[in-house]
């Protein structure tokens, strides 16, 4: 698989430990998300928030993980999204967002497993998780790669109407 940059992976969840199989429950399949920046020199380079906020780093850190590889399906300019992916890592207030995990994330699995609809309002902020980091990279572009009302999801990517899928497996050098 060759991948371009502005390809959103998303982690499949095939864990079989209790962690994962609640996850898989309260989330569904997809885990964790994020942008392929390209090539810089040789090393393959990935754009992602996790525990240490928003981060630029090797792909190698994820060699071995299942992902589903998404793509624009027009043609756009990539590097508008990859520019302001490096803006937003280059911002010191680019944390990850635990408190959205608390106020939307869990709010909105609650209230879409029992078919309610949310009464949170969710707002962009600086702070972000994986999925609303690679998100406003779409977004600064001007492309709603997907919704804006809501705290995304790694699942929202695959149920994108602008992307499609390139690809489907485990990652390798």
């Amino acid at each position: 698989m060759k991948l371009e940059p502005a390809d959103v992976l998303v982690n499949i969840n095939s864990g079989t430990d209790l962690w994962a199989r609640l996850r898989r429950w309260a989330v569904g399949k997809y885990s964790h998300c994020f942008l392929y920046m390209g090539k810089w020199g040789k090393t393959p380079m990935l754009f992602e928030s996790n525990g240490r906020g928003v981060v630029l780093q090797s792909l190698s850190n994820r060699y071995g993980q299942e992902v589903v590889v998404m793509r624009l399906k027009r043609v756009f300019d990539n590097k508008s999204v990859i520019d302001e992916a490096k803006k937003l890592a280059s911002d010191p207030q680019a944390y990850y967002d635990y408190g959205c995990l608390i106020w939307h994330i869990i709010l909105r699995v609650l209230f879409e497993k029992l078919r309610l609809t949310p009464s949170l309002r969710y707002q962009r902020n600086e702070k972000m998780v994986c999925s609303e980091a690679v998100a406003e990279c779409f977004w600064r572009a001007g492309l709603e790669v997907v919704r804006e009302d809501i705290v995304p999801m790694p699942s929202s990517f695959i149920e994108s109407q602008i992307l499609g899928q390139a690809w489907q497996g485990i990652l390798y050098g």
